[in-house]
């Protein structure tokens, strides 16, 4: 488990899954039972009943092995992050914490679902009823990622693959673009990098992940604001990234200090389905 300091008293705790396998398994129970929809043979996967039947519904409605195994290592990892949140007690410490999981410890720590109700704001980003806390999730390639904080949170996790330098001319602002194209790898911060890409690519995803983190903290998605917001320099907000996944990057966004927000009402949230 890494720790990097944070400003401010909350805690970030995040969780990382390689979902891999569970993609596997998932082919191959397809294959094995080819008469059955998923949703009915779903049981048999490993974990299945560690899910509340919201959340059972969501991943039953993936069409393909690997989009269901990356829905459903997000969600328990949702459930595991709520047993942790419950868990907890006393004074915390001002860090952000990483964990990476593998899925049979993730399950073994899962002793049994817990009844989370989960709804979404007017515009659209998910939280569970009744609790304290926030959290966001995000996936990509063989990963799942939770982040989970007294305040809200967005992270984002990509899978580094190849990329056109164009998306850098229509979406980044032009300070990022500038930095781009003079190859710059200064501003990717230690630990932030992945061993194994170079630092072009580093950067490029590194800005990216840190866009869609921020968009997801605040709910409004890659706005056109967010899109060609200089995320170079300093945003108002805490960003911490994550780079001993080789081959992606992990960024997550959070505020650096409390701001006393509220969560969301009755009123203000729409059952997630």
């Amino acid at each position: 488990m890494n720790r990097c300091e944070l400003e401010g008293e909350k805690v970030i705790q995040v969780y990382l899954l390689e979902v891999g396998g569970l993609r596997l398994q998932i082919e191959q129970l397809r294959m094995e039972e080819t008469g059955k929809g998923f949703p009915q043979n779903a049981a048999a996967v490993p974990g299945w009943d560690k899910l509340a039947a919201w959340q059972q519904e969501k991943v039953s409605g993936c069409a393909r092995p690997g989009t269901r195994a990356q829905s459903m290592g997000g969600q328990l990892l949702l459930q595991y992050g709520a047993h942790k949140k419950a868990a907890m007690e006393g004074p915390r410490s001002p860090s952000i914490l990483w964990r990476q999981l593998s899925y049979p410890q993730l399950l073994e720590e899962i002793s049994f679902p817990l009844p989370l109700q989960a709804a979404c704001e007017p515009r659209g980003k998910p939280f569970i009823r009744h609790v304290p806390w926030h959290y966001n999730l995000s996936h990509s390639g063989d990963f799942a990622a939770l982040a989970v904080s007294d305040a809200p949170v967005g992270i984002d996790i990509q899978q580094m693959c190849p990329y056109s330098e164009s998306v850098v001319k229509r979406f980044f602002s032009q300070e990022e673009a500038d930095a781009f194209e003079k190859g710059y790898s200064e501003y990717i911060r230690e630990g932030g990098r992945a061993a194994d890409a170079s630092p072009r690519m580093s950067l490029f995803y590194t800005l990216w992940c840190r866009k869609e983190a921020y968009g997801k903290l605040t709910g409004t998605g890659l706005t056109e604001d967010v899109l060609k917001r200089n995320m170079l320099k300093d945003t108002g907000m805490g960003m911490y990234e994550y780079g001993e996944i080789p081959g992606y990057c992990v960024c997550v966004c959070g505020e650096k200090e409390r701001r006393g927000r509220e969560m969301p009402t009755e009123a203000g949230g729409q059952e997630l389905r």
